[in-house]
């Protein structure tokens, strides 16, 4: 990972500088680069009276580094829709950091295509910046036995011993009903072995990280999103298992709804 840089979109808007101070502080904890990007498929043409796009992007650079005097700041106007842009950026970055809204008027109108053109085609984690969930409680992570689920894992752990918090690793089973009982305990066997399995290899690579199991009958998003309300940081893969093309429903509902910060991890 050596050179590799932590990447963030900015506009004129406040979810931007949400996302500019988050990706200050991923940039600083892991001690890489910070690059502010403003995507503008017009760039060098903005209109009479608005701010251009470049004193953005000078006051988003001069922010960063007042907060975080360490760090090497650097920043661009690209033009280029901001999917494209940061998709582009994302080749030798560590991270991408975006705001919840998308960025900038285009981009909150296509805020859906944007963030799933990023997942998708990013060649790093996006960390999504929403609700602030809890500061100090645990690293959550979605597992459904899918590989994007064990490629989430892997990031979810190296996070914790980064920032020397708990995991929390999360499983959702919806069948069968729990009026059977005695088959809900086969299933729920299977379940526990599914996260212990998702686990194993990670505790003996990261044994200082305190991992809890947390097992939920019923539908993955909603255990998810609970999930969210305790952690500091949710994490989940870009499609689970039944999903073999485009955004994962769940991953979809994470960005959009999730209480605290995601991270969603492309394959």
């Amino acid at each position: 990972m050596v050179g590799r840089r932590v990447v963030v979109g900015v506009d004129d808007s406040d979810n931007s500088l949400i996302a500019l101070d988050a990706a200050a502080a991923e940039a600083a904890l892991r001690r890489r680069p910070l690059h502010v990007v403003h995507a503008d498929p017009f760039a060098g043409s903005a209109a009479e009276g608005l701010p251009e796009p470049g004193l953005w992007v000078d006051r988003a650079v001069r922010r960063a580094g007042a907060g975080h005097p360490e760090l090497t700041v650097t920043g661009e106007v690209a033009r280029g829709f901001p999917q494209a842009v940061l998709v582009g950026a994302s080749r030798d970055a560590e991270l991408v950091v975006i705001g919840d809204r998308g960025l900038g008027a285009l981009a909150r109108a296509l805020a859906e295509t944007v963030a799933g053109a990023l997942v998708l085609k990013t060649s790093c984690p996006v960390l999504v910046t929403r609700g602030l969930g809890d500061p100090g409680g645990p690293i959550a992570v979605g597992v459904d036995g899918s590989a994007v689920s064990q490629s989430a894992v892997g990031f979810a752990f190296a996070e914790a011993d980064l920032r020397g918090r708990r995991l929390a690793v999360v499983h959702a089973w919806t069948r069968p009903e729990p009026h059977l009982p005695g088959v809900v305990v086969s299933v729920r066997i299977g379940a526990e072995r599914l996260v212990s399995e998702a686990s194993a290899g990670w505790c003996e690579k990261y044994p200082d990280v305190l991992v809890s199991d947390v097992l939920v009958h019923g539908l993955p998003r909603h255990a998810l999103i609970d999930a969210g309300e305790s952690a500091s940081l949710m994490v989940v893969g870009a499609r689970g298992r039944t999903m073999p093309a485009g955004l994962g429903s769940v991953s979809r509902h994470l960005v959009y709804r999730a209480p605290c910060p995601v991270v969603v991890v492309p394959r």
